[in-house]
């Protein structure tokens, strides 16, 4: 059922939660616990990547990082990798999961932007999650979400940072067209500035122009 760990977050333990949610973390109610437990899986080239996030949120977890292989149900001799943890069921997630979740889906809140401003760390993480670089401009793949929710991201983005970010077409799934979010040439070199000192060296890569 999860242990109930009477605590709070720390603000970087939020931060980094609240970059993963935007990115590819999430908060589940598993079973029949009552709380929310969160858990966030990447690639095995990204292991350290998942490892760096279970050290920084390990007061609330209690089984170290795992290896997951899947098979591809079309091809069998297919398959992936993947590293994978999860904090405890806990009644400290459920304030975000409140925020960020409606009916069991992720969604973006209307006031996102007063997320944004607690600390760049969160847009960090978002990136490292989520970002990639194209020529000299960055995209942020957030196609998992709505076209509404992804427009607050926008405008969040240019309330906060004042970034110029728009939506670009990427692929079409069950015929439905996705979208992600493109953030211009002139806006993405200012990310070297913001968010430089928190992204982890093996996602420079993620910057134009960022490295060691």
């Amino acid at each position: 059922m999860g242990r109930l760990v009477r605590s709070r977050l720390t603000q970087e333990e939020k931060d980094i939660l609240i970059g993963s949610l935007l990115g590819d973390g999430c908060l589940r109610i598993i079973g029949r616990c009552k709380y929310p437990a969160f858990s966030e899986s990447h690639s095995t080239e990204q292991k350290e990547y998942v490892f760096w996030k279970y050290e920084k949120l390990r007061r609330w977890i209690t089984t170290s990082p795992w290896k997951e292989e899947r098979v591809y149900h079309r091809d069998r001799s297919r398959k992936t990798i993947s590293w994978r943890f999860q904090t405890l069921s806990n009644s400290i997630f459920s304030e975000l999961y409140s925020i960020f979740y409606k009916n069991g889906t992720k969604v973006i809140p209307d006031d996102i932007s007063k997320f944004l401003k607690r600390s760049p760390l969160i847009l960090a993480i978002w990136l490292m999650d989520d970002g990639n670089k194209n020529h000299k401009a960055v995209f942020l793949n957030t196609q998992s979400f709505s076209l509404s929710d992804q427009q607050k991201l926008v405008q969040a983005l240019h309330d906060v940072y004042k970034f110029h970010g728009t939506l670009n077409k990427h692929s079409r799934s069950n015929g439905v067209q996705l979208y992600r979010i493109r953030i211009d040439t002139q806006s993405t070199k200012k990310l070297r500035k913001i968010i430089g000192e928190y992204i982890l060296p093996q996602f420079y890569y993620k910057i134009p122009n960022l490295s060691p």
